[in-house]
């Protein structure tokens, strides 16, 4: 079972309504840690191509406008920009897969002209500099050596990109350089019909399918990582293995799939040996982060319950079947990355206790483990209140996510899988390169 999948955030995002609130077993700095040795450059969310070429375009634009001494900051034109281009592709490509498809699709639908500007009523975000391209793909994007700087800039590989090949397609479209877009984009707002030459060009230059040229030069950026890859040749390794995976069209992360991913990569001489092994302990791992991050799930909607109810439902559901599936041995192996993450010996030792603990069935003493683990990780971001406490031998709820997740079966626990790794992201940056 992969539990990753989620929608874009459009109109609200509903995980910045309780910043700070969430992860309440801080799990994501674990996998976080683990999986850079793998993938250096991506995020979850940065698994569109044609997302950060857009964001190339945008930078551009942006800082033409600024050299031309033009009255919009350089947000302001970025926004615009990534309004345009949604549109565009919306309307012209019926390309919906963006950040802001609702509000865009809305705005296309319901009116016969589609307006661009920072004000926020024309955003296709509630928060489109935060959650639009600006705020989620600027750090993915320098890191994999396309932008740099404050403000930020392209750099020279990045420069050329759009030089070369996406200032020649404007051309073609019949606006040379891109001069025109200059000039619409330095107006502090635009009105466009919906049949405008201007949005038929961009729909063009962003079709859904990358030209040879997008592909070779983006592969080297996104796929393995830029020149500056923090990897050292791992994320290329991986990439090669995630290339042959592409016609599996059932393919979702899980216990097997990486071990598959890491027989793939044995095979690339000795820095396939080492990323074998990374892709292993994060197998370990993650068999060890997933049940826990259901059985705490499966507590909060316990409230007013005691322990030892709550552990025998559990024990009724999952009898002694994590014994097949956590390697307490293999844990005990990733001792000084756990600890590094948690601060102290104290973070991992509890982990350890807990997933000893689920292996032996021993819910009641797993269940207190991860109430004691919400407990410090939430005091230590600002001393905030646990998710949930033992009050009079009682569980008392505080907080639970919106999105409860029950068991899973117990046939399923040795495929289950709950984080995501960067792997998702890094297979769709690849099945979108693909020749």
């Amino acid at each position: 079972m992969n539990l990753m999948t989620g929608p874009f955030l459009t109109d609200l995002d509903t995980r910045a309504a309780i910043k700070g609130s969430l992860d309440p077993l801080g799990i994501q700095p674990i996998w976080t840690r683990f999986a850079r040795h793998v993938v250096g450059n991506l995020t979850t969310v940065s698994n569109s191509v044609r997302d950060f070429t857009v964001l190339l375009l945008g930078y551009h634009f942006a800082e033409r406008v600024t050299e031309d001494g033009g009255p919009e900051d350089d947000l302001a034109v970025f926004l615009k920009w990534e309004q345009l281009a949604a549109y565009a592709r919306g309307i012209e490509n019926e390309d919906w897969a963006f950040r802001g498809t609702e509000r865009a699709r809305k705005n296309a639908l319901n009116n016969r002209r589609v307006r661009l500007s920072k004000d926020p009523r024309d955003q296709i975000l509630g928060n489109q500099k935060m959650y639009g391209l600006w705020g989620l793909y600027t750090v993915p994007s320098r890191s994999s050596g396309l932008v740099q700087g404050n403000p930020p800039r392209l750099t020279p590989p990045g420069r050329e990109i759009v030089e070369k090949i996406y200032l020649p397609l404007f051309t073609s479209a019949g606006f040379r350089n891109a001069d025109r877009f200059v000039k619409l984009l330095a107006r502090p707002e635009v009105t466009l019909d919906k049949d405008d030459e201007i949005l038929k060009a961009v729909g063009k230059i962003l079709k859904k399918r990358m030209r040879p040229g997008e592909r070779d030069a983006l592969r080297f950026h996104l796929l393995l990582g830029g020149a500056s890859d923090r990897t050292h040749g791992n994320q290329a390794v991986l990439a090669s293995a995630i290339e042959q995976t592409l016609d599996d069209d059932d393919w979702e992360l899980s216990p097997s799939r990486m071990r598959h991913l890491a027989k793939l990569c044995r095979d690339k001489g000795d820095v396939g040996l080492h990323v074998a092994d990374r892709l292993e302990r994060i197998r370990t791992c993650e068999m060890l982060l997933a049940p826990a991050a259901a059985l705490f799930d499966f507590l909060l909607g316990k409230d007013g319950q005691s322990i030892d109810d709550v552990s025998g439902q559990v024990r009724k559901h999952w009898g002694t079947s994590l014994n097949k599936t956590i390697d307490i041995e293999r844990i005990r192996d990733l001792q000084g990355e756990l600890a590094t993450v948690s601060g102290d010996t104290e973070g991992y030792s509890r982990w350890l206790k807990t997933g000893i603990a689920m292996a032996q069935g021993d819910y009641a003493r797993a269940l207190n483990l991860l109430l004691e683990q919400n407990t410090a990780v939430m005091k230590a971001r600002s001393g905030a209140a646990p998710w949930a406490e033992l009050k009079d031998g009682k569980i008392q709820v505080r907080f639970r996510d919106e999105q409860t997740i029950t068991l899973p079966e117990a046939e399923a626990l040795p495929e289950y899988w709950w984080n995501p790794y960067f792997i998702d992201a890094m297979r769709s940056i690849a099945s979108a390169l693909r020749g």
